[in-house]
């Protein structure tokens, strides 16, 4: 969550496993065509999944994702209220997007020795996956500033009275915050009051908590071309046929943002972009499987391009953007002495 790479984490993919490098890099080489689940995990992380699709061109899919915390476990004292608090991950020199949580549990709220987890959350998606279900319908403000979910490591308690989850946030955002709560696969209103900087939301049972926040998503999208270590085979006039391998090519995983946090508002907003698509850049080396043989008289050239998402991140008169590398298409084209640029194709 702090931008930078991931070290030996674990990322599998049709019951195979590879580990992350020191730049929390990975690749599965050789993939079929067809939609394949990835799943990344490391030690005291929260577990991500997702699915991506290979097209039978043999397209290069690109996956960026942040492996926040695991929650605090928390045991209930014998006497008065418990209280403990718990800080929101930021992108390294970002500390102004910090969100802080102190959580108070009154001393009827739940039996002596019993143990809660508190778990920051970023995303819709995480606060669901919490719950075990997913939702069917979400707000229009689907954009969170940030969540908590509060489970119990025993699922046979219930909450006597509320839980209180307060947030220290920027008093202008508090102001345009809705809190909601997830029950039965939906998002339903949590009842919550503003104080200044201070919002408060009454935890009356078990799930996931959220602060929607009234930011605005745009993107665009471009492509970048490729640099080829070689990209030309030349047999036009050669001796003898001509055994072309693979065509090795730099790319980039990542996300470049170009704004800076210089209010706590603005922070928010980069926290919430690199939420989306990732808040650093690493170029990395890929190879291009071509095997083919070229007789006298014919050339291949072989050309690439990666998709860049421009996104921007828009709410109360603030703006930050980025730029995303994505997916990456590679064309090789043949052609001979009589016809040039005779055939070619989308790999």
């Amino acid at each position: 969550m702090d931008g930078n790479g991931l070290p030996s984490a674990t990322v599998s993919m049709d019951g195979t496993s590879v580990q992350t490098d020191e730049n929390g890099m990975f690749v599965f080489d050789g993939v079929s065509a067809g939609a394949h689940t990835l799943t990344a995990s490391a030690s005291g992380k929260q577990t991500k999944e997702t699915t991506v699709t290979v097209s039978s061109n043999g397209n290069n899919v690109v996956w960026n994702v942040s492996l926040p915390n695991e929650g605090t476990t928390v045991e209930i004292s014998a006497n008065g209220n418990t209280e403990t608090s718990v800080t929101s991950e930021t992108i390294e020199g970002n500390e102004e997007g910090e969100v802080t949580v102190d959580v108070t549990v009154p001393e009827s709220a739940l039996p002596q020795g019993s143990s809660i987890v508190i778990t920051p959350l970023y995303t819709l998606d995480e606060a669901e996956a919490r719950t075990g279900t997913r939702a069917t319908t979400r707000a229009a403000e689907t954009l969170m500033l940030i969540g908590t979910n509060v489970a119990c490591t025993d699922a046979n308690t219930t909450l006597a009275e509320p839980i209180s989850l307060t947030y220290d946030i920027d008093a202008e955002v508090a102001q345009s915050i809705r809190a909601q709560k997830f029950v039965n696969g939906q998002w339903v209103d949590a009842e919550y009051t503003v104080d200044g900087n201070h919002v408060t939301v009454f935890a009356d049972q078990f799930t996931s908590y959220t602060l929607l926040f009234g930011a605005e998503v745009t993107s665009s999208t471009t492509t970048t071309p490729l640099a080829f270590e070689q990209d030309l085979w030349d047999n036009l006039y050669g001796n003898g046929d001509m055994t072309v391998g693979s065509a090795s090519f730099t790319y980039h995983v990542g996300t470049e943002i170009t704004s800076s946090g210089t209010s706590r508002i603005m922070a928010y907003l980069i926290e919430i972009l690199a939420r989306i698509a990732g808040a650093n850049v690493t170029t990395a080396t890929g190879s291009y499987p071509i095997n083919v043989t070229l007789p006298i008289g014919t050339a291949l050239h072989v050309t690439g391009e990666q998709q860049v998402t421009t996104l921007t991140v828009s709410a109360l008169n603030r703006s930050v953007s980025g730029s995303q590398y994505g997916d990456v298409a590679i064309v090789t084209t043949t052609y001979n002495r009589e016809h040039n640029g005779g055939g070619g194709g989308v790999h």
